[in-house]
This record gives C-alpha cells, structure tokens and sequence, in this order.
C-alpha cells in the first residue's frame, strides 16, 4: 500500500475528535466501519513511495502532528489514551529516519531522572510502577514499548505480569482482557 494512504489513514486519528471511525465504502451494497487501527501494523515508513523523499516529508509532518494529539489529549486530562498514543511511538515511526525517543508533547521535558524506570514513569505519568488508575497498567504501557528493561523493573516493583487491559480499544487493536504479551506482539515486540 502507498505510504500517503497510509499517512492519510493515521492522520483520521491523531486528530483531536473523539470519533476515529471511518466508515468504508466497496460498492453499491458492501459498507463496513474500519477502525483504522492497520496503522499500528502497516506503518507509515513501510509504505511505498514513488518519491523517496516524501518518506522525509510525511516524517516530519507526522512528528508534528503526534506532538499536537500528545499536547492535546495530556491538556484534555485524557491519561489513558495519552499513554497509549506514547507506547505506540515505536511502531508509529517503524521505516521513517525519526529518533522516535525524542518525541513527546511540549509539556514534558526530560528531567534529571536518576533510572530508566523514573524516566519512564514521568514521561507517561505514572506516579510508581504498580499505579493503573486508567485502566492500562505501567507493564501494559512498557509492553507496547518493547522495553524489556524497564518491564523487569516494574516487574521488580511489584507491578504485576497478570495485568490485563480493562477496556477495549479499537483505534489501537486492543481488547479487553489482554495481557503484555498480547501488547508487545501486536507493537511487533514479541
């Protein structure tokens, strides 16, 4: 699939509304609602281009928008999606020359975190490593991440590998009832 289908799909969600259905029309008898989520698995940067540095283009032009819906959705009060958004940062810029790392909305700023693990839970607001006041757990957050150190640390803090997701999430392909694993495996981790 072309990579401007692609950006013009995850473009529908990092808008700041509330409805990221986008209904779809085959033919004259054949409608269905698509969520949309293929986003997480056909990123943008994999797509094909027929001009290479439109790959730089779309780049930049997403980093601009994830910081707005970041900004947007931390101002909004709306945490659990925030988090989401954040975890998925790695799968959203898979084949795109982004540090991915460095985006984040401009209300955060790297601090002087003395781990890895306070950096992780002041950059997607969690007050300690067993807080899931949002449904979405820290080990829920960090599978979606792939970050396999700061999961053995939470896992040292007592956050727990039976967390499951407690809500149902289209725009991401999440379920309730998932657990970490699911969610590494569906950012492409496990």
């Amino acid at each position: 699939e072309e990579g401007w289908c692609r950006f013009e799909r995850l473009a529908r969600l990092l808008t700041p509304a509330a409805d990221t259905t986008v209904l779809v029309v085959k033919d004259d008898t054949t409608l269905w609602q698509d969520h949309a989520f293929q986003w997480l698995t056909e990123p943008v940067g994999r797509g094909s281009f027929s001009v290479e540095s439109d790959r730089a283009k779309l780049a930049t032009r997403l980093t601009d928008m994830l910081q707005k819906k970041l900004q947007y959705l931390a101002a909004s009060g709306s945490v659990s999606e925030y988090r989401r958004w954040m975890a998925s940062v790695a799968s959203l810029f898979r084949g795109l020359l982004v540090d991915w790392r460095s985006v984040r909305p401009a209300l955060l700023t790297k601090g002087c975190h003395t781990s890895e693990v306070d950096e992780f839970l002041a950059t997607y607001q969690f007050a300690s490593a067993i807080d899931t006041p949002h449904g979405t757990s820290t080990l829920l957050v960090a599978a979606g991440l792939g970050n396999v150190q700061v999961m053995e640390a939470l896992l040292a803090g007592r956050a727990s590998v039976d967390d499951r997701e407690r809500r149902n999430l289209p725009a991401f392909g999440i379920h309730a009832g998932m657990r970490p694993l699911h969610i590494a495996a569906l950012h492409g981790h496990a």
